[in-house]
Parts: C-alpha cells; sequence; structure tokens
C-alpha cells in the first residue's frame, strides 16, 4: 500500500442493502458513459438525479448522426472503442434499457471464447461460457444510447452546455474534513445536493475543485502510458465485418495493431506504438497509416472498406489512481469520484468503459449503503474502490509496462525479456484455439471476467499454462521488421 494511503475502514464487513429512506437530491458532474449510468442507476434507487454536462450539443436523432456528435469533452469520441464481457453484464444486469437499446440499434453482438470451442473437436459449451458474451459499439454510438435512455429514464435530468466552476461547501460533518452541499456553475448559480458524483473523466477537475475549498489533495499515482495511437473507423456495403485471423489485439515488433468490430457493419483500426518513436509519429500520414496495415498480412483485410471520418490520433495519455481517502481521513465529504475521473489507463486494451462501469456499480450499492452518512460513505466506497477495482488498474498497467519495456528493446535492437507470467500467459494466447483449459482461462484474461490471480487459482489451470509454457515456441505474427518498418514510413 503506498505512502499515502489509508488506515482501516471503519465500515468493513457490510454487504449492500438496496436504499430504501428518504429520497435525495444527487448532482452527477458529466454526461458521458459513468455519469449517465451513474444517473440511471442512482433514479432506480429512488432518489432524485440532476446531470450537469459540459457540451452543449443533444443527443442527435439516430446512431448514424451520432457520429458527428460535438463531443469535445469525450478524448476518445472518435476512435476505437470495445465494451468487454464485464461491461456487457453490467449493462444487461442494470441498466436493461440501454442495453436493449443498443441491441435494437446494431450493437456487434459476439463470444470468442464459444466460437473457439466450437472449432475445437468434441469439446462441449458449457453454460458458464455465455459469461464471455459481449455487446459493443462506436464510442458514439455508446454515448448516444446513453444519452437517449437517460432522456427516457425517470428521476434524471440533464443540463447541457453546464460547465462547472468548482464545489460550494456545507455544514462539516467531520472535523477539519469540507463538506460539498454541491456545485457551483460558471454563471455563478450554485446547485445544491446531497451527494456530488464527479464522472467528468480523465480531465476530471476534481483535485483543484477540492483545493478550491481547502481540502488536502488526494493521493496519486500518475504517469505517462508512453504510448501514441492512430486510426479510424470504416464501414462494409454490406454490414458485415471483418473476419477474425488474427488477434484483436496484435504486436507486430516495435508496434501494435488493434482491429474492433464494431456496430452497424462499421470497425476501426488502429496502430500503436512509442510516442518517441519517429516512426510511430508517421503513422497520422494516412498514406502510411495504409501500406504500415497493408505490409501486415493478418490485417490487410481491415482496411477492405469504405473509411468514415478523419484519421485520428491520440498521445500523451496516463495511466492514473487518485485515491480520495489519504492517511485515515477524506479529503472532503459529500463528494465521490468515478470512473476514468478517479483510476484511468491507456485505451489499447478496450478495458475503460468496462472498468468504469464496474466503478459506477460499485459507487451505487456504497451509496445505496451509507448516503445518510457521509462519513462512513467516504470510507466504504475508498475500501471498495481499492478492493474491487484498484487490481484491475494494478494488472492492466503491468501489462503496459511489459508492452513499453518490449517496444523499447525491440527499437533500439535488443531481444526483449520476458517473465514467468508473462510467459505463462503467452503460452495461453497461442493455445487458445487450440485448448479448452486455454481457451476459457486466456478468455477470462482478456475479458476482464476473472482477474489474473482467480484465473490461475483454478484446479488445473496452472499446471497446464506451466507445461504449455514448457514446451512453448514464441510463434510472431506476420509483419514488417523493424528495418522494413522504418521503409514503409520513410
Amino acid at each position: 500500500m503506498p505512502s499515502g494511503a489509508a488506515g482501516s475502514n471503519r465500515c468493513g464487513g457490510l454487504e449492500p442493502v438496496r436504499y430504501a429512506t428518504a429520497v435525495r437530491d444527487i448532482v452527477v458532474v458529466g454526461g458521458g458513459m459513468c455519469g449517465l449510468a451513474a444517473a440511471m442507476m442512482l433514479a432506480d434507487d429512488g432518489h432524485r438525479v440532476t446531470v450537469l454536462e459540459r457540451d452543449a450539443a443533444p443527443p442527435p436523432p439516430d446512431v448514424d448522426a451520432a457520429a458527428s456528435w460535438a463531443r469535445p469533452a469525450v478524448a476518445q469520441f472518435g476512435l476505437a472503442n470495445w465494451l468487454l464481457p464485464m461491461g456487457t453484464d453490467i449493462l444487461r444486469r442494470r441498466l436493461p434499457a440501454a442495453y436493449e437499446l443498443l441491441d435494437a440499434n446494431g450493437g456487434f453482438r459476439f463470444n470468442l471464447v464459444k466460437y473457439v470451442l466450437g472449432l475445437q473437436p468434441g469439446v462441449a459449451i458449457e453454460p458458464a461460457d455465455d459469461r464471455f458474451d459481449l455487446l459493443t459499439a462506436r464510442r458514439s454510438t455508446l454515448e448516444w444510447v446513453m444519452a437517449t435512455a437517460a432522456d427516457r429514464h425517470r428521476g434524471v435530468e440533464v443540463r447541457r452546455g453546464v460547465p462547472i466552476a468548482g464545489f460550494s461547501v456545507g455544514a462539516a460533518v467531520s472535523d477539519g474534513v469540507p463538506h460539498v452541499d454541491g456545485v457551483v456553475l460558471a454563471t455563478g448559480e450554485t446547485v445544491r445536493a446531497d451527494l456530488v458524483v464527479d464522472a467528468t473523466g480523465r480531465r476530471s477537475a476534481t483535485p483543484a475543485w477540492l483545493a478550491g475549498i481547502g481540502a488536502s489533495a488526494p493521493f496519486e499515482e500518475s504517469a505517462d502510458s508512453g504510448f501514441t495511437y492512430t486510426g479510424r473507423y470504416f464501414r462494409s456495403a454490406d454490414g458485415t465485418v471483418p473476419a477474425l485471423v488474427a488477434p484483436i489485439l496484435s504486436p507486430i515488433g516495435s508496434f501494435s495493431v488493434l482491429t474492433l468490430p464494431a456496430d452497424n457493419g462499421r470497425w476501426s483500426v488502429t496502430l500503436y506504438g512509442l510516442s518517441a518513436d519517429p516512426a510511430v509519429r508517421r503513422f497520422r500520414d494516412p498514406e502510411v497509416f495504409e501500406r504500415v496495415v497493408r505490409a501486415c498480412p493478418r490485417h490487410a483485410h481491415w482496411l477492405d472498406g469504405a473509411p468514415t471520418g478523419e484519421l485520428l490520433t491520440m498521445g500523451g495519455i496516463a495511466d492514473r489512481h487518485r485515491r480520495f481517502v489519504v492517511d485515515g481521513r477524506p479529503c472532503a465529504t459529500g463528494v465521490l469520484t468515478v470512473g476514468d475521473a478517479s483510476s484511468c489507463t491507456n485505451p489499447s486494451l478496450g478495458r475503460g468503459c468496462s472498468f468504469g462501469l464496474a466503478h459506477v456499480e460499485v459507487l451505487v450499492d456504497s451509496v445505496a449503503e451509507h448516503l445518510g452518512d457521509p462519513l462512513a460513505l467516504a470510507f466504504r466506497y475508498d475500501e471498495r474502490t481499492e478492493t474491487e477495482i484498484r487490481p484491475w488498474h494494478d494488472a492492466t498497467t503491468a501489462l503496459d509496462r511489459a508492452r513499453l519495456a518490449a517496444m523499447r528493446d525491440l527499437v533500439a535492437g535488443r531481444t526483449p525479456e520476458r517473465s514467468v507470467a508473462q510467459r505463462l500467459v503467452d503460452a495461453l494466447a497461442d493455445a487458445f484455439a487450440s485448448d479448452p483449459i486455454a481457451t476459457r482461462a486466456y478468455g477470462d484474461l482478456v475479458s476482464c471476467t476473472a482477474r489474473p490471480d482467480e484465473v490461475f487459482a483454478r484446479a488445473g489451470v496452472l499446471a497446464r499454462a506451466r507445461e504449455l509454457a514448457a514446451a512453448h515456441q514464441p510463434q510472431p505474427l506476420p509483419g514488417p521488421s523493424r528495418d522494413q518498418l522504418l521503409a514503409l514510413v520513410a
């Protein structure tokens, strides 16, 4: 635990119960995926929820028009997006109207594990394999679905074009800890609330807003992921998506190719690599981008569609985790921070939306237990965030660091070193198509349906992974060598 971490949690050990007392007024700052999910779930618990969204444009009439929706507050709006089975499950259970709206508007439905198991002779599909079901779409489509569902949702009011200037402060519930009782808009208006939820994403201003009311700073671990992404969307003429003949995220030497099916016959192709690599900076040239993808034999067919929208680039992406209980004291009461505003990772693994929805579920259940006691709520939410969300963050950043190190070695002409854990996962990945134990174990790892420690603790998984690793001969995916890549981008 880091040196600024919280001490024991006085609320530990309580089981979630649904909120069943007085209706409360809750303000959610940020009308993206997490903010609207939180608003609808909280409204389902009987609260009055007001969502304050900085972007002024209302949701367009349909998903096609949503692709050009003006959403500057959503950093990844036009880039690749993926909703894992983890996030699909939460959407189906907690927000069925949004789930059905996504399904009815062309969401891409797939179960990769069932598909692969079906190709293995003598292997039976099991009911538990339903956990790998996913329903995904472009980020613009997901944002449209959530906004449309929220506009129809009882107990939710969405106000757009409403920038926030900071927090308002009420009577403290604990000595020396400011209590937030609402937000101050840029216009000077104060919107009072029994709870404020910050869902403004990775650009969250909550640390500055806390400083503005004299609150202590949150504990923060943050580092640039070191990656830059360049990609665009394509569409087919017949509504189909390209065949999956390589991993969705494919390392090709010193860069990677990310190919993601989406809704309504759309898909995205993204190249990413080291931000410091001059070759990667050349990917933003459309002709160079196409040359590089065409040079990857198992990915070239993903360009066989009509490009939609511009080729977009994003860099300077932080892996960051914030903690708002420091040395046993909340920075403030009356405010909770969720999703990317609290914990964010680089988007190459497509985990952001799913992790955000998981954190929203933690928030809503914590509120159901303790909204009437702001101090207990602060402690309980911190505890559950650290035990249920932080492990996913740490596992993802560990993958980032390993891939970053490998890319640096390859750029420098060195052979990357792999840890024992990485070799076990590599062996499972290479056996994914042929070994049912590996199919399900690796499927859990990439679907985030179970944490790595849970997967390897299952009977037979670690032993099988070790057997596979002992005989493992890495087979790099076909694509340009480093020298060939430099020639392609020249």
